[in-house]
């Protein structure tokens, strides 16, 4: 016979493992690289499982933190998914800043219908933006960037108890910030490469006017793409460290994201 003293322990340990899941999970679902359509939802299941297990002795929840009733349960896992969710996009939207500049410089150089499909999200991108996108997922892993969301969701248990989320007019603030902040940073990665093809227009259509000779739309689409890709190649110099401090920049502000959820 099953000692009880035994099976209570094991169900208080499966209960906070199940608690720790809910916020892991979303978190993990959503987080950079793991995200990917190309990563099956049994790999994410998996690792989900894994970590919520070395998780457990290091974050202070019990099995009394859970609802008594199905519809109190539903809340809790509501405002759980919410938790993570949230800390996952605030994320993901340095690597959508980073799509967006390749999008745009890609219409620039004039191949925006040679499109290819991101890894990452799933959708069409243009061959720039998933340059600087397969870097920036590299760079991610590179600095434990992935450490992040792990850090946070240990210390966001000081902040937030299990299942008493308090979506703010802070936390909405914050989310508008970071929006804005995105397309900022988008404007930065694709400023170099942008106003080499914007030179290039200009010098284009200056010859245009004064050499009318050259047929200036059969010889222009090769030196925009050229003149692209050399500072596209080049810019990665300077979006390298770019990158860098706002990885940095994130690891500060998602504790005080957390902070600011906990009412």
């Amino acid at each position: 016979m099953v000692d009880a003293a035994l099976l209570n322990w094991t169900l208080s340990q499966v209960l906070k493992v199940l608690i720790i899941m809910t916020r892991v999970g979303p978190v993990l679902f959503l987080m950079p690289v793991m995200a990917s359509e190309t990563v099956p939802v049994q790999v994410r299941v998996f690792f989900t499982v894994v970590t919520s297990l070395a998780l457990a002795p290091v974050i202070a929840v019990t099995p009394a933190d859970l609802p008594a009733t199905a519809i109190g349960f539903g809340v809790f896992v509501a405002r759980e998914v919410a938790f993570g969710g949230v800390l996952a996009i605030f994320v993901r939207l340095v690597f959508a800043a980073v799509e967006t500049a390749g999008q745009m410089i890609g219409i620039q150089m004039g191949m925006g219908v040679a499109g290819v499909i991101d890894p990452q999200f799933g959708n069409q991108v243009s061959p720039v933006g998933l340059l600087w996108n397969v870097t920036t997922i590299l760079l991610f892993l590179t600095i434990n960037g992935h450490h992040l969301f792990f850090r946070a969701i240990v210390d966001s248990y000081r902040w937030v108890a299990p299942g008493t989320l308090h979506i703010t007019q802070a936390t909405f603030d914050g989310v508008m910030q970071g929006t804005l902040h995105m397309f900022v940073l988008a404007v930065k990665i694709m400023a170099p490469a942008s106003a080499a093809i914007f030179f290039t227009h200009v010098a284009m259509g200056i010859i245009a006017k004064t050499v009318p000779q050259i047929p200036i739309l059969i010889v222009g689409l090769p030196i925009n793409i050229g003149i692209g890709l050399i500072f596209v190649g080049l810019s990665l110099g300077y979006l390298i460290p770019l990158l860098i401090a706002n990885f940095d920049m994130l690891g500060r502000l998602l504790p005080k994201l957390s902070m600011g959820m906990g009412g």
